[in-house]
């Protein structure tokens, strides 16, 4: 077990305000514009699919009655039916548009967050404990994260590495030495522990990230820390392939 050491950062005396919600805070107005432009956005469709819903309804009762082989002839023949044939394509092909540009300005994670097999990160820029920072994930509607394979260990490393951050998990056994859980309450199945760890040196009950892999420390140690939480699902706005009955048709010979 390596010789630990209760240093902070510089802006370790930032209050847990700086967490994620700080950062919702000072993007406000650009998540008010987003918002905004997804309503207009959505009342356009809706004006929009109406229209089609429409074009659609007359040009099955005017065709009504005709050949089922489609003889596209005699709808040709059907007053002002090209006329709304070349409507309605403009209308969905409109319509095809508007979609593409509301999926274009969803984002699966906040601000700040990022994105990985779909979960939101969030890596803190201060230091806190491990209670509060816990805390500090649960007051934002999120929880300390909780490692469940090998590649989201590589993908969270990377970031420690790179930042050459010690950094809180959600892993601890404090409520029963030698139980280890995750803050979900859910048993540790998957590890990635140091050769000789955890060895409760000291008390050491929290589990931290750092560069080599997995360390038990003591909890009342400021470290970086981070939140875990669901990506926002991003529908798929497309529209299915025209009706095949305006591009499939059979029509007989003369």
């Amino acid at each position: 077990m390596e010789e630990m050491y209760d240093s902070e950062s510089p802006d370790s005396s930032a209050p847990s305000s700086a967490a994620p919600a700080g950062c919702l805070t000072r993007v406000s107005l650009p998540l008010l514009l987003l918002l905004v432009s997804l309503g207009l956005f959505f009342v356009l469709l809706v004006t929009t699919q109406v229209q089609v819903a429409r074009i659609h309804q007359i040009l099955q009762r005017e065709t009504q009655g005709h050949q089922s082989n489609c003889n596209l002839d005699a709808i040709s023949k059907v007053p002002g039916s090209q006329e709304q044939i070349q409507a309605l394509m403009r209308s969905e092909e409109e319509l095809h548009q508007l979609k593409a540009s509301v999926a274009s300005l969803c984002r699966p994670c906040p601000w700040e967050w990022q994105f990985f097999q779909g979960n939101c990160y969030f890596f803190s820029r201060t230091q806190q404990s491990w209670q509060d920072a816990a805390s500090a994930c649960k007051n934002d509607g999120t929880q300390l994260v909780i490692i469940n394979s090998e590649m989201e260990q590589k993908f969270l490393q990377f970031w420690d590495i790179r930042k050459n951050q010690r950094t809180w998990t959600g892993l601890s056994d404090h409520h029963n030495e030698g139980s280890w859980r995750w803050v979900d309450n859910t048993p540790l199945q998957l590890s990635f522990w140091n050769d000789g760890e955890p060895n409760n040196h000291g008390d050491e009950d929290c589990m931290e990230l750092i560069d080599e892999g997995w360390n038990d420390n003591k909890c009342n140690v400021k470290n970086f820390w981070i939140c875990e939480k669901p990506a926002a699902h991003c529908p798929n706005l497309y529209l299915s392939p025209p009706p095949q009955s305006l591009n499939n048709c059979s029509c007989p010979q003369p």
